[in-house]
This record gives structure tokens, C-alpha cells and sequence, in this order.
């Protein structure tokens, strides 16, 4: 009986929140990608059912893709110094998962700011913007008190505005 109602919570869970999960990663990592890291982080949500809050679901799982991103990131390099080292050839510098073709010249400013920034910056700017977290959602997603996320999410703030006015760039 458990194991059923576990199992429609979790089907909801991935109903109510599976878009935005793959737009958040797909914006991370590509549309390629996209769709093995969402269903990595529902494989992890059936494993941790007992942790999620409902009123925290959507930055809980933002905070797992987030985590699963990294793992493959780390993977992926240490794949390529791997291959570098069995190759003996120089290795290439790889694309960030930010990176993102953009037609206007305003939005290439911003990208080019957000890809200056430390990528703690980034990230957190990223989770506020794209993904519309609140710094309550974005302590959740990135396991840190909310204070503390309103503080790096002012600071993230500040340092973009000054990079961004740095390279003379405008928001209107």
C-alpha cells in the first residue's frame, strides 16, 4: 500500500515539475543531455521520496539536477584528461553548458557577463532569472541558509551590474 501511494506521489511530483526540471537542465547542459540528467534526477527523487517537501519540491529538485550536472561535469573531464593523456595531445577547451546562441546583442552581452562572473555567481543568478526561485527556493536548491542566499544573490547582483557596465553593456 505504501509502496502505491509512494509511487503516485512521485508521478505527480514528475508531472507537476518535469518541465521545469528539463528546461533547467537543458539550459545547463544542452538539449542532448537534457533529457538522461531530468531522468536522473526523478530516479534520485523515487530514492529520496521521504525528504521532498511538497512546498519545496520544484528547488529541491533544481538542487539534485544541479548536483547530477556536476557529477557529469566532473566525469566528463576527467574522461578528457584521460584521453588527452592516452592521446598525448593538447586538449581542446571545451563549451560551458551556458553556452547559448543568441541573436541579440544585448542578450550576448549578458551571457558574456554571466560567463565572467565566478560561476557561484552565475548559478545563483541563473536560479533567480531563468528559473524564477525566490531566495527561500534558492537556499533550498542549493542547501544553504536563506540568509545566506540572499546575500549571494545581492552580491551576485552587484558584481554582475559592475562587470556588465564594465564591458559597457546595457539592460533596458
Amino acid at each position: 500500500m505504501a509502496q502505491t501511494e509512494d509511487r503516485v506521489e512521485v508521478e505527480g511530483l514528475f508531472e507537476a515539475h518535469y518541465a521545469d526540471v528539463l528546461a533547467y537542465c537543458a539550459r545547463r547542459v544542452g538539449r542532448n543531455e537534457a533529457e538522461d540528467v531530468a531522468g536522473e534526477v526523478f530516479a534520485v527523487a523515487w530514492r529520496r521520496r521521504s525528504e521532498i517537501e511538497s512546498a519545496t519540491a520544484r528547488p529541491w529538485l533544481y538542487g539534485v539536477a544541479r548536483g547530477v550536472i556536476s557529477n557529469r561535469w566532473r566525469s566528463g573531464r576527467r574522461q578528457h584528461r584521460l584521453v588527452d593523456r592516452l592521446t598525448g595531445t593538447v586538449p581542446l577547451p571545451v563549451d560551458g553548458p551556458d553556452t547559448v546562441v543568441v541573436r541579440r546583442e544585448q542578450d550576448r552581452a549578458v551571457m558574456d557577463t554571466l560567463r565572467k562572473l565566478k560561476q557561484t555567481d552565475s548559478e545563483i543568478l541563473m536560479l533567480a532569472g531563468w528559473e524564477g526561485l525566490s531566495a527561500p527556493e534558492i537556499a533550498v536548491a542549493l542547501g544553504i541558509s536563506v540568509s545566506a542566499a540572499e546575500q549571494r544573490l545581492h552580491r551576485a547582483k552587484r558584481r554582475f551590474a559592475q562587470a556588465l557596465a564594465a564591458q559597457g553593456g546595457e539592460i533596458e
